[in-house]
């Protein structure tokens, strides 16, 4: 199968735009939680994000997000992490309304597999219940009460807590602003990332029409609904592999679909790494893994001296 680099490099570098594009909409929502730190700039949040983002790649659970906050926080050194960290739910209201519209797109087009009859719902064995009842009542009565005094310890650690989470998601106070400076920018950053699919799918020699896109990007959606990834790569292929021929009427190799999402994966991944990389060098001045994790260490002990202070 051939691949065409050009196609290749301007997909990676309209993927990477939309990043910059929806960060706008991230940095609106800081601003509005925090209206008088004029410290922090615009392309402070693009760096933090992109830097982020990067890490994600190849760090678990969504690691790169705790490096997001803590560039943030450097910018910013009297903001609470905890607000900070409540500042994702508005940033991720409207990617979740545009991935669900993709989801139920692929669900009404039949290319997202669904049990259709009870018969294809898993089954839940009750014997156990049936011959160890009191066994079973001592499990629940043992569950309640640990809740119980985990709940009690929680309430005692976190007053404050629910006013702080309040703070970061203060741009939904108005409407307005969070349709203009969050899900605005959002809407560009899809439609840029559109574009860099279209540019990936003309990389690998995939048909390319409305129908292919959207079902393109419906498979990225449908993708996140597991958060493992060879099972969530196994998704997206199999609704590509359904539904290429069922919207273009013509066969397609199945390597190709593999190719596709390999590909894009990884050109993503290692632009990703780099960008991150270039961030964190320039932040702590160092390309030394060590060199930046004493440099974190420090920043921690000087925010915490900084704190006690006021």
């Amino acid at each position: 199968m051939a691949l065409n680099p050009w196609w290749l490099l301007v997909g990676i570098v309209l993927y990477e735009l939309s990043q910059v594009v929806r960060t706008r909409g991230w940095f609106n929502i800081l601003r509005a939680a925090y209206p008088d730190s004029e410290e922090l700039r615009g392309r402070d949040v693009t760096a933090a994000y992109l830097a982020g983002a990067g890490v994600n790649a190849i760090v678990p659970a969504r690691g790169g997000d705790f490096l997001k906050l803590f560039l943030v926080h450097k910018k910013m050194p009297s903001a609470r992490y905890s607000t900070l960290l409540a500042t994702f739910g508005p940033e991720t209201l409207p990617e979740i309304v545009f991935s669900a519209g993709l989801v139920i797109w692929a669900l009404t087009h039949g290319f997202l597999p669904v049990p259709v009859s009870t018969s294809e719902l898993p089954e839940f064995d009750v014997s156990f219940v049936m011959v160890h009842p009191f066994l079973t009542l001592g499990i629940v009565v043992a569950a309640a009460a640990i809740l119980f005094v985990v709940t009690r310890w929680c309430r005692a650690c976190t007053r404050g807590l629910a006013e702080r989470l309040k703070q970061g998601c203060e741009i939904l106070r108005s409407p307005r602003r969070f349709v203009i400076g969050v899900a605005g920018p959002q809407a560009l950053s899809r439609l840029v990332r559109v574009a860099a699919m279209v540019c990936f799918m003309k990389a690998v020699g995939l048909p390319v029409t409305v129908n292919t896109v959207i079902l393109v990007m419906a498979a990225q959606s449908a993708g996140r609904i597991i958060p493992f990834a060879p099972a969530s790569a196994g998704l997206r292929v199999a609704m590509l592999a359904y539904g290429f021929p069922a919207l273009t009427d013509k066969p397609i190799d199945v390597a190709s679909i593999t190719s596709f999402w390999f590909t894009a994966g990884a050109v993503h991944m290692v632009f990703g790494l780099l960008i991150s990389i270039g961030v964190l060098s320039y932040t702590f001045g160092t390309v030394s893994p060590r060199k930046a994790l004493i440099a974190v260490r420090a920043a921690r002990v000087h925010a915490a001296a900084a704190a006690a202070v006021r």
